[in-house]
């Protein structure tokens, strides 16, 4: 069984952005996501990024057509998006708040999209997760995680995203969530790496089940 990433303390992902310690940014959107939004003809309904940081998959998403609000914990992070919308021409309803507190949000979405939130969140607090895509979505939801990957076969003590495996990330969202489709592909890279750097990861498409109640936390 591939080794598992060790937990490590919360992100001061404030600090992080201020500092410009952000070597997730790639921007450009998500080559996977634009794969999954024409594969799956994905409606264009009310969308929904969590985790949006400078913004550039939130705006992609307005202009693909479809009404996007955006979260990020980071006030730096959203000031940036903000600034990215408003060059771009485009109207994306972006606001400072934890994954697990999105009461402000009018609910419910469409479609839901984070690359790389989830394989963070799940360490500290899963269950808040789940309640908070619960609250967001409704039966026929869709929700596309994108995720670091436990099958990357460099040292797990290399700078990257956290790793999950095939049975963790269906068997976490299961309570809520049906698998569509759990394809391996490659992170976009970053131009702020000096060697182009594309961690192994998992492209994760569930449909919100029927019927289904999350336990409170």
């Amino acid at each position: 069984m591939p080794a598992k990433s060790k937990p490590a303390g919360p992100p001061d992902w404030e600090n992080r952005y201020q500092q410009g310690d952000t070597p997730w940014i790639t921007q450009q959107p998500s080559r996977e996501l634009a794969r999954v939004l024409e594969e799956y003809e994905i409606p264009r309904g009310r969308a929904l990024e969590l985790g949006c940081g400078d913004g550039v998959n939130a705006v992609f998403l307005a202009r693909q057509g479809f009404d996007v609000s955006a979260v990020d914990v980071s006030p730096t992070a959203i000031q940036q998006a903000r600034g990215l919308a408003d060059r771009a021409g485009v109207s994306v309803d972006f606001q400072v708040a934890d994954v697990k507190a999105l009461n402000g949000l009018s609910s419910p979405f469409d479609f839901v999209f984070d690359r790389g939130l989830y394989h963070v969140v799940r360490q500290a607090d899963l269950a808040g997760l789940l309640q908070s895509l619960e609250r967001v979505t409704t039966s026929g939801s869709m929700y596309l995680t994108l995720a670091g990957n436990a099958n990357e076969d460099t040292p797990t003590d290399e700078p990257g995203p956290p790793r999950v495996s095939a049975e963790e990330i269906c068997r976490e969202l299961a309570p809520l969530m049906e698998l569509v489709q759990l394809r391996e592909f490659r992170f976009d890279a970053s131009p702020r790496r000096e060697a182009p750097y594309r961690p192994l990861a998992w492209s994760a498409l569930f449909r919100r089940s029927p019927r289904v109640a999350i336990p409170p936390v």
